[in-house]
């Protein structure tokens, strides 16, 4: 047997193999790179926002702040709040006829023909806006005041009462919720288009008490009357 020739061919056509026309053939050159893009600009960060301003307690009515320090014989500053700490009321107590609107004079004479003007008050009530209330004697010597729009619509009146006047209703449940408690004042109010309400004012635990009632005793609000000191722009 002749294992040389066999050997050979074994070799030659491994040798084919490696040599062949794909591996001879030229290189072909390699690709030119491509382009990298260039990023893109980098977004600018907005500013952060402005710190927050600190939050006061609120702001009164501009108006009646100026009235304050400007109208003649400024006698005290009224305020009521609600138990959010929002302004329900705001009045300027002053003695400045010139204040007040001819119309709210007017219609002061057509209710109370005769009476004495005590003072001038100018309010902000809440939801009625602002008004005009006047506190007068009568001619039959009662207390009571006028409130209305600039136009002179009334809003409502209120007369001091005995408190012998007062409705049944009322006087149960006053004295049910304070037995014992003697009565200070009281006022009738009566709202155009609304009825009444009555205001009883008295004193327990040494603290000033003002509360509201509808006709059939049922409790509008109670307010705790507390002294405190106003400062206006001069």
């Amino acid at each position: 047997m002749h294992h040389h020739g066999i050997l050979a061919l074994g070799v030659a056509g491994l040798l084919f193999a490696a040599c062949g026309p794909g591996t001879a053939s030229k290189a072909e050159p390699a690709p030119a790179p491509s382009k990298v893009a260039a990023p893109p600009p980098a977004e600018a960060k907005p500013a952060p926002p402005p710190a927050p301003a600190p939050v006061g307690p609120g702001q009164l009515d501009t108006d009646l702040v100026r009235a304050a320090g400007t109208a003649q014989g400024v006698e005290k500053i009224k305020v009521e709040l609600e138990k959010d700490g929002s302004v329900r009321y705001l009045s300027v107590y002053h003695q400045d006829a010139a204040a007040v609107p001819e119309a709210v004079r007017k219609q002061l004479d057509a209710t109370y023909p005769g009476a004495k003007v005590l003072r001038y008050e100018t309010e902000h009530v809440v939801p009625h806006g602002r008004l005009h209330e006047v506190e007068v004697e009568t001619a039959d010597k009662q207390q009571c005041e006028l409130s209305a729009r600039a136009d002179g619509g009334v809003v409502y009146t209120e007369c001091h009462i005995d408190a012998k006047a007062l409705p049944e209703p009322v006087r149960a449940a006053f004295d049910k919720a304070h037995p014992g408690v003697a009565i200070k004042e009281v006022e009738k109010k009566t709202l155009t288009g609304a009825g009444d309400e009555y205001e009883i004012e008295f004193e327990t635990g040494g603290r000033l008490h003002e509360l509201y009632f509808k006709p059939d005793g049922t409790v509008i609000r109670h307010e705790l009357v507390v002294p405190a000191v106003i400062e206006v722009p001069a």
